[in-house]
């Protein structure tokens, strides 16, 4: 990746305050953790908080399909698990290809029912523009920064949010506790979160069929599980970790 330069001493300054964050967050005690974090702060950059958030708040159109929460849970969990793809591979060029996957218009997204195109028509031109200038910035970076600490950098966006999500320290527990109260094991959630999940409904059949399996998608490839299931696991209580319960 080139010849490194000295790091700038304010940015070293906030490279060693956001490693002792995500210390203090678990992520060196997890396998693969800061990977995993990096990709998730490179999602969360590059796509998630950008002009797709626009089309998620918007209505559809006659153009443009309903983009819900659902169809978000499956994207976001997917485009996680190709940058943490991506940030393993030696490809100096590693970043474009998480750039192309992102852009993608024509592949139906995993676990979805349409495209780029079919789900984000009217904000195109705006999510290539976040896009790529995303991209070129973390670019810069990693050609200026030592490899552990550009992952601490495009992890940092994750400091403080989201330490549940898929591929986090605590999603494993998240997904462990969620599959006990879909059995019924978790007295003190239900009596806690009952009248909540009585407004939410009941899970759906697919979900409930073979809850062995559905805690392996959960755990592994949330989107197998499909958009119009993951609706009901999003902004959901039942994957809470079970520390959060009486929250």
């Amino acid at each position: 990746m080139g010849e490194l330069q000295p790091v700038d001493e304010d940015i070293q300054d906030a490279l060693d305050w956001a490693r002792q964050c995500l210390k203090e967050m678990g992520v060196f005690e997890a396998e693969d953790g800061l990977r995993w974090a990096a990709a998730h702060g490179l999602v969360l950059s590059v796509w998630r908080n950008g002009p797709i958030e626009d089309a998620h708040a918007s209505r559809s159109t006659g153009r443009r399909k309903a983009l819900h929460d659902g169809t978000m849970f499956a994207r976001n969990t997917w485009l996680t698990r190709q940058a943490f793809e991506v940030l393993g591979s030696d490809d100096q060029f590693r970043l474009y290809e998480l750039e192309d996957l992102v852009l993608d218009r024509d592949t139906v997204w995993p676990g979805c029912e349409g495209t780029l195109t079919d789900f984000g028509w009217g904000f195109l031109g705006e999510i290539k523009k976040q896009v790529k200038q995303r991209i070129d910035m973390f670019r810069h970076f990693e050609k200026s920064l030592p490899p552990d600490d550009f992952l601490v950098f495009a992890g940092a966006p994750r400091i403080g949010t989201h330490d549940d999500h898929y591929g986090m320290p605590k999603w494993p527990a998240c997904v462990e506790a969620a599959v006990r109260r879909l059995r019924g094991e978790d007295e003190e959630f239900w009596r806690v979160r009952g009248d909540m999940m009585t407004r939410i409904g009941s899970a759906p059949a697919a979900v409930t069929a073979d809850l062995e399996a559905t805690r392996k998608r959960l755990l592994e490839s949330p989107w197998e599980l499909g958009a119009e299931n993951l609706d009901w696991f999003a902004w959901n209580p039942i994957l809470q970790p079970p520390d959060r319960t009486t929250l």
